[in-house]
This record gives structure tokens, sequence and C-alpha cells, in this order.
């Protein structure tokens, strides 16, 4: 049985809508393209024009890398395994790509299968100068915002040190490393940008633009939560989230995979009894 997808409608808010199944259709592309080798980095096309540019800027720039590179190991006279291992490190980029893509794509369709109905869009993979690209933006009619990092660190297990306001990440006996580079911290500078060079994501105006957004950290994968003290944790509509509230700024929920849905229908819900009450 076929459905057909809900499209949205411009309003006074949002005169400029997202098309989420052009861009859901657009990333599945992506990802078949990159595994047959035939782009190695993608920008989401909020400008077509200004999105081919970079990518054949990034191209020539890959090009000259890989020469270069390439150039320098018969100088050296590598051997033969040392040229596969050289192969290996060449694709390590496009193969994390890929990876990010499909989990987008995965998140995406979860997102529209559970919240259609209520006009969610999405953007994902939008650049920033300064800050990591922001993974995925999330919209639903007149209020409500959220802002999504997705990140794993294999099988491990995630703890907060409220001492030092950092995530670090433990593997069996092996001890805790620090989660470098912070996700917390880049969630936080796409979001200052966001709001600073994006007005009309929010409605275009300053007010809209001072509307609460979520900015939440998605466990993927392998990649488990551990248990925290009790003080850690948000209530949201009578749902337990893990809170990160840092005194050098910002707030973040960090939820694993298993929790994307129940997180946003308990945010959505939340969020009205707000508006209610206000």
């Amino acid at each position: 049985m076929s459905t057909t997808p809900i499209l949205q409608t411009p309003s006074k808010d949002y005169p400029e809508t997202i098309d989420n199944w052009a861009v859901l259709k657009e990333l599945e592309t992506l990802q078949e393209r990159i595994q047959e080798q035939e782009i190695a980095e993608y920008v989401a096309p909020f400008d077509n024009r200004e999105a081919l540019q970079k990518l054949e800027l990034e191209k020539d720039e890959l090009s000259a890398v890989i020469t270069s590179i390439g150039f320098g190991s018969i100088l050296t006279g590598l051997t033969t395994f040392s040229v596969g291992l050289l192969g290996l490190l060449l694709a390590w980029k496009p193969m994390v790509r890929l990876e990010k893509v499909a989990r987008l794509i995965k998140l995406m369709k979860l997102i529209l299968e559970n919240f259609e109905e209520l006009g969610v869009e999405m953007l994902p993979l939008h650049k920033t100068p300064k800050a990591q690209p922001i993974d995925l933006i999330v919209r639903f009619p007149g209020k409500e915002f959220l802002l999504f990092a997705i990140r794993s660190h294999g099988d491990s297990t995630v703890v907060y040190n409220q001492n030092k306001e950092a995530l670090y990440h433990k593997r069996g006996q092996k001890g805790m490393s620090r989660w470098k580079p912070d996700p917390l911290d880049d969630l936080a500078e796409q979001e200052f940008w966001l709001r600073k060079n994006r007005r009309n994501f929010f409605g275009g105006t300053a007010k809209g633009s001072r509307r609460p957004m979520a900015k939440v950290l998605i466990v993927w994968g392998q990649t488990r939560l551990d248990e925290h003290q009790e003080q850690l944790y948000a209530n949201v509509d009578n749902q337990k989230f893990l809170f990160i509230r840092r005194e050098k700024g910002g707030a973040f929920y960090v939820i694993h995979q298993t929790q994307v849905i129940d997180f946003m229908r308990a945010y959505l819900a939340h969020r009205q009894s707000q508006e209610a009450a206000a």
C-alpha cells in the first residue's frame, strides 16, 4: 500500500518550506554515488550552484593532495604494503562521510514515519564556517526547533564528568579517554552560528531566533550511555533523559539512538505544556 507524501505549505512564519522527501531522496542518491566512488564529500544543496562550486573546489583540492602524496611515495620508495596502507588512508574520509549519510537517512526516515503528519521539516548536513557541519536541523510548524548531532565511538560507554564538564568514553578495563573533539562544543557553536546567521529558519525575526532550541547529542549504534547521578537527568513529560548544563555555557540532552522518537514526543508535549502555561 503506497502513501501520498505530505507536502509542506508556506505560512506567514515560514514562507520558504523544506521538502522532506526531496531531501531524503537526495541523501539516498548520494549514498549510492559514494558507494560507487563518484564523489568523496557532500554538502546539502542549500544553494545548488554554491554547493556545486564547493564540490568542484574540494575535488580539485583532494586531487592535488592525492597527487602530492603519490609523488612523494614514489620518491621515498614505499613498499607494496605501504602503498596499500596509503590507499586505505585516502579512502578513510569518503568512508566516514558515507557512514554519516547512511545514519542520517535512517534517522530522517524514522522521524518522517512518526512526525510527518505534524508538518516536521528537516535540513541535513548544513555547513557552518568555523564549526563542524550541522548533522540535522529539525523544526515543527510555529515554534519548535531541535538541533541534532549524531556521534559514535565504537563499542564503548559514554560518561559525563561533571567536574571537568566533558564527555568521556570507556572500553572494558582500558580506562577512560576524553571524547575529542567534544560534540557538545560542536552543538554550542552550531546553535550560536545558526541563530546569528540563519534567522530565516526561525521565521526571519529577532524574536523568532530567540525561541528555544533543543540541542541533542545522539549516541549511535554500539556506543552506550552510562548510568549517571539522578541530578543529571531532566524530567521531560514524565520521562527522564540525560541533561547536561555546563557552567561555560549551554545545556544539552544526550540520548541513545533507540530513544530518539520517545524523546521527540516527550519534548513536543513538554513544550506544548509550557506554551499553554504561558
